[in-house]
């Protein structure tokens, strides 16, 4: 829900709830037919009713896809920016979290290290802890040799049992197999999180060595050089393209960096702006195929995020968003309510039922686009150089579509709405008790065609 404070005709300063604001903070949208002349216009503007410069006010703009202007002020400059002719909105910025779902232990279980190496630790963080569940054997995991060329060749890759990659490529659920068309090769898929454990083989490349998960040069705190500090984002990145957990197994992993336990939306409008730029870069490359952005975090509704979002969809790029995990209509959170994007709730399964219905924490509602596999799915843990962990949540669902969209970017130059649709279309209808009529992931042949 959002409730307007009107100040005058023709101009709105705008305020949603459900929100966590950062105080002082806010973020101006000008008109779309703003100049550099009037973005410096407003920050005079700024400047002389604060009788601050834009430094101490720490004030920044961006033309890139928007024309937006971001800064520490306080309300009544804000009210007073809002009647400026070239404005169109000013919201104050808010907290970006990651979509981890809310407790529910019934639905989501504690999440559970499955192998770790303790020789190979590359986190001090305090969540990198013993478990009494661990494999001490890679064996005991029955992953796919990845030296034997049939299996990177008939692209048919054995995963162990209640995996969710075995649930999205076939009708009948469980057949040991994770059967995709391709691999995502000279796909760029931009991880915009908490960061990548680089280290962690699940991002080697399929005929072996290092490379596929890099920095994409974006850190809200810049030495940190895009590592994941809380597990979220290497989880995310394996899922979407790690070489045993994740769908698009050839693909590139980017890491921009735009939380560490929280962030801001203005930080993750910047991240955004800087993976476009890294990617009007690669454009003509060869070998190169397309990006695709895999987002799983979120903040209250956000006008200015949205329009952030559905502007970059407009330039080519397809964006994946996780619908969030508060249970609610998924119209009352952003980025994943923008429209243009692929929001994805998520759905539960058992081995032998993979029909469950959307997960109860999982936002729904007709800004759910697809559902995928989000509960107790394994992945890559950050703390270890040989680590896979079970987590679920919207979060988990999000990047699963994100290496689907990979794979079909690297077959063909569909566009961001020729995917979304695709996946829509060829997926099935068949979740029982589910809050709506979104349908469940499936990885179909019909995607080929």
């Amino acid at each position: 829900m959002k409730v307007q404070i009107v100040f005058a005709v023709l101009f709105a300063f705008t305020v949603y709830s459900e929100c966590e604001y950062i105080d002082g903070s806010y973020i101006v949208q000008l008109k779309d037919d703003t100049t550099e002349v009037h973005i410096e216009e407003v920050i005079q503007k700024i400047e002389e009713h604060t009788l601050s410069s834009r430094e101490d006010m720490e004030i920044t703009s961006s033309s890139l896809l928007l024309p937006l202007i971001f800064g520490k002020f306080d309300k009544q400059t804000a009210e007073m920016v809002s009647g400026l002719e070239s404005v169109e909105l000013v919201e104050q910025d808010q907290v970006v979290t990651i979509d981890m779902p809310l407790e529910n232990p019934a639905e989501y279980p504690t999440d559970d290290i499955v192998y770790e190496d303790k020789n190979h630790t590359t986190s001090d963080e305090s969540d990198c802890h013993d478990s009494d569940n661990d494999f001490k054997d890679m064996e005991e995991m029955n992953w796919y040799n990845l030296t034997e060329g049939s299996d990177v060749g008939a692209r048919k890759f054995p995963v162990p049992k209640r995996y969710n990659l075995d649930i999205i490529d076939n009708t009948h659920c469980i057949d040991g197999y994770f059967t995709p068309y391709s691999n995502g090769r000279g796909v760029d898929i931009y991880i915009i999180d908490s960061g990548i454990n680089y280290r962690n083989k699940d991002f080697r490349y399929l005929e072996g060595g290092h490379g596929r998960a890099i920095y994409g040069g974006f850190d809200v705190e810049p030495s940190n050089y895009g590592w994941d500090t809380s597990g979220h984002g290497t989880h995310c990145a394996g899922i979407a393209g790690g070489v045993h957990s994740g769908v698009a197994k050839e693909a590139n992993l980017i890491s921009i960096r735009v939380v560490g336990k929280k962030g801001a939306g203005s930080v993750l409008i910047k991240g955004m702006d800087h993976a476009y730029e890294r990617h009007l870069s690669r454009v003509g490359q060869s070998g190169f195929k397309g990006s695709v952005m895999s987002m799983s975090i979120s903040s209250g509704f956000s006008q200015i995020k949205n329009n952030h979002v559905n502007a970059m969809v407009g330039k080519g790029i397809t964006i994946v968003t996780a619908s969030g995990n508060q249970g609610i209509d998924a119209s009352n959170r952003s980025p994943g309510s923008a429209g243009q994007n692929i929001n994805v709730g998520s759905h539960g399964y058992t081995e032998l039922d993979c029909k469950k219905p959307v997960s109860g924490s999982s936002n729904y509602g007709k800004s759910v686009h697809i559902v995928a596999p989000g509960v107790k799915v394994l992945s890559a843990n950050h703390c270890y150089t040989y680590g896979y962990i079970f987590k679920s949540g919207t979060s988990m669902a999000c990047p699963t579509v994100s290496g689907v969209a990979a794979i079909m970017l690297e077959k063909k130059n569909y566009s961001p709405a020729q995917i979304k649709a695709k996946i829509q279309d060829c997926s099935l209808d068949d979740l029982s008790e589910r809050k709506d009529e979104t349908r469940r992931l499936y990885f179909s042949p019909c995607l080929w065609s």
